[in-house]
């Protein structure tokens, strides 16, 4: 009996306090690709279809706001034509006893056009619509900007869900293996006759549970790196996550961990938070509110180009032709001369009928306007919110991290009790194995609490746009 003891405590010793884990073991066997949390980030703002569309979307605008600055300049065009023209013979009658006048026709018409239109002034049409396309390619750039960064967040949070699922699947192989001992340490018992058939059956159904555990643990594993690798822009199809075996290893392996990644932000003795601060730093940074305050412009200028239409239009004109013949010029009859003419002129113009309508539109973009101004406030407010839930989540995160953490010191002593009660032969190995499962399950809780102060971190620095966008 107490060789049997003595084997079980080792087999457990063996079990829990080894550091090598089945899983990582296949995992080195083949040499998966390792990725860190910054290497993830990046992968997946470099390859992530989104991103890529709005960046894009940002160089088109960006391009027609640079088309649209040409407006200032004249516009100038140039022509040219020629006509072959059938032969017309004409003559001029001047009287009795006078020999009429024949004229031949110039059978070629050549001619060459510049011309020149400027509006000098047009209500500031130019001048607004220029402004607008300026401020569209910025919404843009911020719109962009958006996407990158909850794209960021959203790589973080998978990253170390993936993080918790390899943990969680690391403590549940564990609890495999110790009720696999509690299982055959029962069925020992039961032969000795110091236990019950009912006890041999309770530590298999336990078994099985533990068994059963394990699969729902290793299913949640892969399809946390699943979305981890379809986050980063990876082709999932050719990684076989789903297709493979529970047992199989994993593609790649994660290589930040949850105690050395940021230590302040997982840390229950981090100081307090500025709130105003970081209320005030995400209300200039975010780019939802600078969004917010480029579209109370944008209608701004709407309504500034719809006045335009109660402007009258200013315009210069100018032409130059050098043609032959010059339709200018009278009696031209060598089929070979060129003549060039030039003309200027100044266009006034003034739309009368249009003046009911466009009083209506700045009336409507004027309500737009308002509209814009609300909706920038209501943005801030929103803002200013979230960044208030993310302060709240995160100080919880950090005080359930150090209850755990209390919880963790107290097992440990626990654990060192029981070894010494079993030593003493006043307590079971089954105690002992208990209560190493205790603390094995306490530290999973840390590493638990400590995900989940990384990720309200992240959350908190999305919700400042605290990091800088990529």
């Amino acid at each position: 009996m107490k060789k049997t003891n003595a084997l079980l405590i080792a087999a457990l010793g063996a079990g829990f306090l080894a550091a090598p884990l089945s899983a990582q073991t296949a995992a080195a066997v083949a040499a998966p690709a390792t990725l860190s949390i910054d290497e993830a980030v990046a992968s997946a703002l470099a390859k992530d279809p989104g991103v890529i569309s709005a960046n894009l979307d940002w160089l088109s605008a960006s391009a027609k706001a640079d088309s649209s600055s040409w407006k200032r300049f004249p516009s100038l065009s140039a022509s040219a034509g020629y006509q072959r023209i059938s032969d017309v013979t004409s003559s001029i009658d001047l009287g009795k006893g006078i020999p009429p006048i024949t004229l031949g026709s110039l059978d070629n018409l050549f001619s060459f056009g510049l011309n020149l239109q400027y509006p000098v002034f047009a209500g500031f049409r130019v001048k607004e619509s220029i402004a607008i396309a300026g401020l569209q390619a910025q919404a843009k750039d911020i719109a962009r900007e958006t996407v990158k960064r909850s794209l960021a967040f959203d790589v973080r949070r998978a990253y170390w869900e993936a993080v918790r699922s390899t943990y969680n699947r690391s403590t549940l192989e564990q609890n495999l293996e110790l009720m696999k001992l509690n299982s055959e340490f029962a069925k020992e018992q039961l032969g000795q006759g110091v236990a019950t058939r009912a006890d041999q059956l309770a530590a298999q159904m336990r078994l099985e549970q533990a068994n059963e555990d394990l699969g729902d643990a290793q299913s949640l594993q892969r399809r946390a790196f699943l979305s981890l690798a379809s986050l980063t822009g990876q082709d999932i199809a050719s990684l076989g996550i789903g297709a493979a075996s529970l047992d199989a290893p994993l593609p790649f392996e994660l290589t930040t961990k949850p105690e050395a990644a940021s230590p302040q932000a997982a840390s229950p003795a981090t100081p307090a938070l500025d709130e105003a601060a970081l209320v005030s730093g995400a209300l200039a940074r975010r780019p939802e509110t600078r969004g917010a305050e480029l579209a109370r412009k944008l209608a701004e200028h709407a309504v500034e180009l719809s006045r335009a239409a109660l402007y009258p239009t200013v315009a210069v004109t100018g032409n130059f032709t050098y043609a032959d013949p010059n339709q200018r010029v009278a009696f031209q009859t060598d089929p070979w001369e060129f003549t060039g003419t030039w003309a200027v002129g100044l266009q006034i113009s003034y739309d009368i009928g249009g003046v009911p309508a466009a009083l209506d539109d700045i009336k409507a973009q004027g309500l737009a306007a308002s509209k814009a101004k609300a909706d920038e406030a209501r943005q801030r407010n929103a803002v200013a919110m979230d960044v208030e839930t993310c302060i709240v989540n995160l100080a919880r995160a950090r005080r359930d991290l150090g209850s755990t953490q209390a919880m963790v010191e107290q097992a440990k002593e626990n654990l060192r009790v029981m070894q010494d009660k079993v030593s003493a032969g006043s307590a079971k190995a089954l105690d002992l194995s208990s209560s190493k499962f205790d603390l094995l399950r306490f530290d999973f809780a840390v590493t638990n609490k400590r995900i989940d102060a990384l990720i309200a971190q992240a959350d908190l620095e999305r919700a400042t746009a605290f990091e800088e966008a990529k």
